[in-house]
């Protein structure tokens, strides 16, 4: 199908009717869809725009390395393509807004986008975390419970279960956080995302990175040609969890660290 004929199906408005349509729409989030068997409409990616943005992605698909192009160019030759509107008469702020909330709650690794929405306080959180946040509640980690806080702000999503969050805590690490840990005793991991803990890990002992499989994840081979090293682990028992999963550490500045140790004063 031409693209210029697919617009007109989409879009069944000429002269000063369509110039006005797309004038009251103002600003508006949109969303592109595959249309399955059931004619259920599967979101594959979230914008925002005004006029007539939504067709913006129709205008340039001759690079088919581009993963977003090919799967439009796909579902329009199967003619199982549609674009929605999901909220418009908005400002510019509300729609920045609108659309970073859907990117989240539809979890980014299931659309066709390359990243995340705007805004800190657009993010997808559990509402326990963000009473803490919001009231910047701390608990202080306890001697016996000492150990490394490892950020995971680059690679966590709020869609993680259990593995994925362990793995992307456990490796992979530069030489200096083992040393870190074993001069100092470090006894447990903290997962820490935007400074809440995601969960709390024995460490057994540091180990070559690849020594153990990864299932949910690829090591990238730049990264370990200076980050060698992951640490062999568990869960920690549920009585330690519950004192810090979902609430924020007392703890130093990290000064840009992708750790820091936590429960030595």
């Amino acid at each position: 199908m031409k693209i210029d004929k697919l617009k007109n199906l989409l879009l069944p408005l000429k002269g000063n009717e369509k110039t006005n349509f797309l004038r009251d729409l103002k600003s508006y989030v949109y969303v592109y869809c595959e249309i399955d068997e059931d004619n259920r409409r599967i979101p594959i990616y979230v914008g925002k725009g005004k006029s007539d943005r939504f067709f913006s992605h129709l205008n340039n698909l001759s690079d088919v390395s581009n993963q977003k192009n090919k799967k439009i160019i796909n579902l329009i030759k199967e003619n199982r393509l549609g674009i929605d509107i999901l909220a418009y008469n908005l400002t510019d702020k509300t729609a920045v807004a609108i659309e970073s909330a859907c990117i989240d709650l539809m979890g980014i690794e299931n659309l066709e986008n390359i990243v995340r929405g705007k805004g800190e306080n657009i993010k997808r959180v559990p509402l326990t975390e963000l009473t803490n946040l919001l009231t910047e509640k701390t608990v202080k980690v306890h001697h016996d419970h000492r150990g490394i806080a490892i950020l995971i702000n680059k690679h966590y999503k709020p869609t993680f279960g259990d593995l994925e969050t362990f793995e992307i805590t456990r490796g992979i690490w530069s030489k200096r956080i083992v040393t870190t840990c074993e001069k100092n005793d470090a006894k447990f991991a903290y997962a820490t995302f935007n400074g809440v803990v995601k969960d709390v890990y024995i460490i057994h002992s540091w180990v070559p990175a690849g020594t153990q499989e990864y299932f949910s994840r690829s090591l990238d081979p730049e990264r370990l040609k200076t980050a060698r090293w992951e640490f062999v682990g568990k869960k920690a028992p549920n009585k330690i969890r519950e004192l810090y999963v979902g609430r924020i550490l007392e703890k130093k500045r990290s000064y840009g660290d992708p750790f820091m140790l936590v429960g030595y004063n």
